[in-house]
């Protein structure tokens, strides 16, 4: 899954790339990728060491729990880090949509600065000395309750999911558009439920590796989960980014037009900046706002910021002139 989410992350870059509009969301995936691809290494080691798959009866005795905790705590290190970069990355995607009202602006600002203090914070709660983790000669001078922590920070990141999820929807619910395409377009964003699904039967499973007495859980899928999570965030985020490279490969299954359409539309040079590829309106221009003009679009021309003006969406929009 970890290529899969490679490839997804390039795909997207690509994209950006060949229409000239890489922004720091980008950047943001392209970190989170690169943890992912990390934690694979610890990851390997841990269920080879662990060895995970196999009923707690047949570990040999000559099992060694030492690597197994050492691989663990790198696992964790980079498995925080990747969650919070994908959030990161969907809300300031959200913020280059523009045009928000300053309530939804503002919830996003907040949210991502919560979402940004948690990873810091979940990074810096460590045990004292930190080889004291896996090392059990060496005496911790300070010392957390690890079970307890990993469920409190994963309840804590899967209550940002909701958040995350529930801001495209504050955000499209005021457009003015047919109910079936606004339910569509809604829908499209909310695929990141299946990440939050993940990570709560990651949480049952957390607590039933830790407080269910005589549960094995080597043999079950709990430890596949994290890496299941983090690599499936990268993908569903990655997803509207694809949308133009989509619609280069199968333009007829993508071309967004309808038996309805009448192929009349504004120009984009009346109401804003025009990337290269034709007719490609910048909605992340339109952040402040003095006057109201309405945006009917016809079919979008190469980004996913387009989205808001995909096939006559319309909506109230403030621009400066």
């Amino acid at each position: 899954m970890t290529s899969l989410a490679f490839v997804t992350s390039g795909a997207r870059i690509y994209t950006r790339l060949s229409k000239k509009q890489v922004g720091i969301d980008d950047w943001l995936v392209i970190a989170a990728t690169l943890f992912s691809i990390g934690l694979a290494v610890p990851n390997y080691f841990f269920f080879k060491y662990e060895y995970i798959g196999f009923p707690t009866g047949d570990v040999p005795d000559s099992y060694d729990v030492e690597p197994v905790l050492f691989y663990n705590w790198i696992m964790q290190v980079l498995y925080n880090p990747i969650l919070a970069l994908v959030k990161s990355s969907i809300l300031f995607f959200l913020l280059r949509l523009g045009g928000h009202r300053r309530s939804i602006r503002w919830s996003i600002y907040a949210l991502n600065t919560f979402n940004i203090t948690l990873m810091i914070t979940i990074f810096t709660t460590v045990q004292i000395p930190i080889a004291a983790f896996w090392n059990h000669s060496v005496t911790p001078r300070r010392q957390i309750d690890g079970p307890m922590f990993y469920i409190t920070t994963a309840i804590i990141t899967i209550v940002t999911d909701f958040l995350v999820l529930l801001i495209p929807f504050w955000v499209f619910v005021g457009l003015k558009m047919r109910l079936a395409a606004k339910i569509g377009l809604i829908v499209v964003f909310l695929i990141g439920g299946v990440v939050t699904t993940v990570a709560i039967f990651r949480v049952i499973e957390l607590h039933k590796k830790f407080y269910q007495e005589g549960y094995d859980s080597r043999n079950s899928l709990g430890d596949t989960l994290s890496s299941i999570e983090v690599n499936l965030a990268t993908i569903v985020c990655c997803g509207p980014a694809l949308r133009p490279l989509f619609r280069k490969m199968f333009p007829r299954l993508f071309s967004g037009r309808s038996t309805n359409e009448t192929g009349k539309y504004n120009t984009p040079s009346r109401y804003g900046n025009c990337a290269s590829g034709g007719g490609l309106f910048h909605l992340k221009d339109m952040h402040r706002s003095r006057m109201q003009t309405e945006i009917r679009g016809y079919s979008p021309n190469g980004s996913e910021e387009e989205i808001m003006t995909y096939n006559g969406i319309l909506r109230t929009t403030a621009v400066d002139i």
